[in-house]
């Protein structure tokens, strides 16, 4: 084939169409998770171990709705591995996550820091979940005059295609739901320009890839 203008404009509209019909028809057939019920579960560990709880303790907090989900989640959710916690720097925002799933269509992970942080969400082709675990987060659409606050319990659902500024002083689950692929450039990029934080880059391109290829091999996109 001659790599003409023509040509590449043809493989560029062959490829967004299938890509979209996945995207659209197919991926959301894989989704497993339900965010209601994750927020009611976090709400369960919360209860136990918050930050209004007699028992505060974020490490069982953690532990405890890791467990939960696994029992809601048997075949999707791994147990929380506390040596598998890496940095995540994204639109200028920086945190540490963790992984409880990773596949094609959806991710559930920890993420937060005990020091705050704040940046741009990005924009991306999912609908993001972010569950307060501990600790608050503050959101901002353009043109909101006042600031959008979520505390322990509370579910912020992001839809795909919008964008705000946040900050983060916390703790959260997240999920996210939609083209997981599509998304990780936003992850990955501060730490090949800026961060040069590459020992966590490679360590969450690896557990990353470990998560989906096992939920590949038991037919989970």
């Amino acid at each position: 084939m001659k790599f003409d203008a023509l040509n590449i404009g043809r493989i560029i509209v062959y490829i967004t169409i299938i890509f979209s019909v996945l995207d659209r028809y197919v991926l959301p057939k894989f989704h497993v998770f339900d965010p209601k019920r994750l927020q009611e579960i976090c709400k369960e560990s919360i209860e136990l171990y918050g930050d209004d709880s007699p028992n505060y303790n974020r490490t069982l907090l953690f532990n405890d709705l890791a467990e939960r989900l696994q029992k809601e989640y048997p075949k999707y959710v791994t147990e929380l591995k506390w040596d598998e916690w890496v940095f995540n720097n994204a639109g200028n925002a920086m945190g540490g996550m963790v992984l409880l799933h990773a596949s094609i269509s959806e991710y559930l992970i920890i993420f937060g820091t005990p020091v705050g942080t704040e940046g741009h969400t990005g924009i991306h082709m999912a609908h993001d979940y972010f569950t307060i675990l501990s600790g608050q987060q503050t959101f901002y659409y353009a043109g909101d005059v006042e600031k959008r606050l979520f505390k322990p319990g509370d579910q912020n659902h992001m839809v795909r295609g919008d964008k705000a500024q946040y900050a983060l002083n916390g703790f959260a689950l997240e999920l996210a739901q939609g083209c997981i692929p599509c998304m990780l450039p936003f992850g990955f990029l501060e730490a090949v320009t800026s961060t040069m934080d590459y020992q966590s880059f490679g360590r969450t391109v690896l557990i990353t890839a470990r998560h989906m290829g096992l939920n590949l091999l038991q037919g989970k996109l």
